[in-house]
């Protein structure tokens, strides 16, 4: 199957980091399944995304969404070499670490290039 062939997902870019992590804390329940965001450069632009499902819409069984967060000059250098974020138990503060830490760790999957299902992020 080529790259035309490929239906692309749906795309919802979200104003913040902040607000990925809290998207992503909300899958993160008891009783859900285990969360994990996604990291990968698109060009020069480094981004944050977590996929996920919109069920029942309409006719149809789900739509494929990419929630993603384009990282800033600032976040770049924090981010790229990281392996987890990790969310403070006393508030909204992120840390990024290579390990996971005290609070609530989310694994950064680093993709080694753009899945073709994505389609170019602005």
């Amino acid at each position: 199957m080529s790259n035309e062939e490929i239906r692309k997902v749906l795309t919802i870019k979200v104003n913040s980091l902040n607000d990925l992590v809290r998207l992503a804390m909300t899958y993160a329940g008891p009783t859900s399944q285990s969360i994990f965001l996604l990291k990968f450069w698109d060009g020069d632009k480094l981004i944050i995304g977590m996929l996920g499902l919109f069920r029942d819409y309409y006719k149809f069984y789900g739509l494929p969404i990419l929630y993603y967060h384009i990282c800033n000059e600032q976040e770049i250098p924090k981010i790229k070499d990281s392996n987890y974020i990790i969310m403070s138990t006393d508030g909204e503060r992120l840390d990024f670490s290579k390990s996971p830490k005290p609070g609530r760790s989310i694994p950064l999957i680093y993709l080694a290039e753009k899945p073709p299902v994505i389609p170019k992020l602005s």
